[in-house]
């Protein structure tokens, strides 16, 4: 297996780290980046934790809608010019965080990072990739899903080193030179070939409209959607109430910062081990395994109250959306091949945009109403398990009549 991911990396080493760095960069517009400012959101625009998480939710609910329609538009330019636009959406972002005087300024600012960070960089590295090995889909955005890993184990400290050093407003402005710096960098390794419109401009939009709705009456999507969007959901839900959590259940911050660096060890070694067996049994035989380890964590979470449960659980958790966010891009291309990709991508991405904003608030007011986040934990065990047995019920055909119907 080793062997097979250096000669893979080695041929195609330049498009991998395209990639590999534009997942890093999304970092800039995901929840566990964002959330380390979370206490000096509320102190500056007198935020309460479930003021805050409203406000986050509004822009990331904003940013779904937005994402079905933007994310379509890399088929219709080159990955270069899109990549050049995503970076400076998010980079205005970054600016309008550290611009920001009030918090409705601060929920715009939310919306372009999300739109930006978690929805359209992450978009375009997957799509790209996808399309760029179609037959190594599995192995290929396991490689490039690792510089997320990465970055998730450095980036939280980086960013309070200098929100302590130099001030969170000014923190920000530098996060807006590092995306433009990044995606420069980047664009230096994207291949030459390949790097073209896959769709006329000609197209007619509503014949893209026609094929969305299309989309969303697919018994194939809508039996995996459920188990697709857990992952979003929960992790997101958890990473953002963290220190409620720790406040929960007696643990000391420290501790579960540091478990942090657990998941994102753990995400990065599921990547890479899990890359080859996708592509060698195909992602339709994953999808009703792949959230069990994601089922154990909230179970765990649920009963133990012990500090070591900390990084055990995010371990649990790193597993299952090391698998899914790989599985879920490989499945499209199965299913639908990779000339509908963008559009699939895009709209079941926005979902998963929908999820992760949605669960923040969701479990806060579950909190105000005094319901502690052990119990919500359990009830998304039994979320999982229900998603995951719902997967069994459908039959994934993956033909080319079916695809073009789509």
């Amino acid at each position: 297996m080793v062997r097979s991911y250096i000669g893979f990396a080695k041929v195609n080493w330049q498009q991998l780290l395209f990639g590999a760095l534009l997942m890093a960069l999304s970092s800039f517009g995901q929840t566990y980046f964002v959330s380390v400012s979370g206490s000096y959101f509320r102190e500056t625009f007198i935020l309460s934790d479930g003021g805050l998480g409203a406000t986050y939710a509004a822009g990331t609910l904003l940013s779904a809608l937005t994402l079905t329609w933007a994310g379509r538009l890399i088929d219709y330019t080159t990955v270069r010019r899109f990549t050049w636009c995503v970076a400076l959406l998010l980079a205005t972002a970054c600016v309008l965080v550290a611009v920001s005087s009030n918090f409705v300024m601060l929920a715009v600012a939310f919306y372009f990072l999300r739109l930006g960070g978690q929805g359209l960089m992450t978009h375009t590295a997957l799509t790209a990739t996808a399309r760029a090995f179609p037959q190594d889909a599995g192995k290929a955005l396991s490689l490039i899903a690792l510089g997320l890993s990465v970055a998730q184990g450095l980036f939280p400290i980086a960013g309070v080193t200098m929100m302590e050093h130099f001030g969170w407003r000014t923190a920000w402005m530098i996060n807006a030179g590092l995306v433009v710096a990044g995606v420069s960098v980047a664009l230096l390794f994207l291949p030459r070939q390949g790097d073209q419109a896959i769709r006329s401009r000609k197209d007619k939009p509503r014949k893209g409209d026609e094929k969305a709705k299309a989309l969303w009456c697919d018994a194939r999507l809508l039996l995996t959607l459920p188990a697709l969007l857990a992952g979003p959901f929960i992790v997101t839900g958890f990473f953002f109430h963290q220190a409620r959590l720790a406040e929960q259940k007696g643990w000391d911050i420290s501790t579960v910062a540091a478990s942090f660096a657990a998941f994102a060890i753990a995400q990065a070694i599921a990547l890479v081990v899990t890359g080859p067996i996708i592509d060698r049994i195909g992602p339709k035989s994953l999808l009703s395994v792949f959230l069990l380890p994601l089922a154990l964590a909230m179970l765990v979470l649920g009963l133990v109250s012990a500090p070591w449960i900390a990084p055990v659980y995010m371990i649990f958790m790193a597993v299952s959306m090391a698998l899914g966010s790989t599985l879920a891009t490989a499945l499209w291309v199965d299913l639908f091949g990779t000339r509908e990709l963008a559009r699939v991508r895009s709209s079941v991405e926005a979902g998963m945009v929908v999820a992760s904003g949605a669960s923040p608030i969701m479990m806060g007011l579950l909190i105000d109403a005094g319901i502690p986040l052990t119990w919500q934990a359990l009830g998304c065990c039994v979320y999982t398990l229900t998603a995951s047995a719902l997967t069994l019920k459908g039959r994934l055909k993956s033909t080319e009549k079916v695809a073009h119907d789509i």
